[in-house]
């Protein structure tokens, strides 16, 4: 069961149960630039102690992400993860950015003619309204 409060650490070990991890870029100390942080929470004797670390120029890394490693449960928790396998998803995630999705462009004419309400207002010729109050179709 882990506490609710959070010691500060100096080292941790790659077999030690993993509560959290997570990667933020912040500024630099000396306002130079922007840094990597990373933040590890281990439970330790039945406490969640927390590990800082400053990974190097953030240009370097992909986006900054959050790994929930463990779940929480009724006054404490359980960790699914050790250090060792958190880190190596962390690292994966900083190798493989996620694929950007491109949206296909709409074909606006298929779109108007299965529109059964727009095809009918054209057949009559009605006038609708667009954008601005502006006159689309004379009648």
């Amino acid at each position: 069961m882990a506490a609710l409060v959070e010691l500060a650490a100096t080292e941790i070990w790659s077999q030690e149960p993993c509560w959290y991890i997570g990667e933020f870029n912040r500024p630099a100390p000396d306002s130079q630039g922007v840094r990597r942080y990373q933040t590890i929470t281990v439970i330790r004797n039945d406490k969640r102690v927390k590990f800082n670390r400053d990974l190097g120029d953030a240009r370097l890394f992909g986006e900054e992400f959050q790994l929930i490693c463990g779940v929480p449960r009724k006054g404490g928790g359980e960790a699914l993860y050790t250090v060792e396998e958190a880190l190596q998803m962390a690292r994966d995630m900083n190798h493989m950015p996620p694929t950007k999705i491109e949206p296909r462009p709409k074909n606006w004419n298929k779109i108007f003619w299965d529109n059964i309400e727009e095809r009918n207002l054209w057949k009559r010729g009605a006038s609708i309204f667009g954008p601005q109050y502006r006159k689309q179709r004379n009648t």
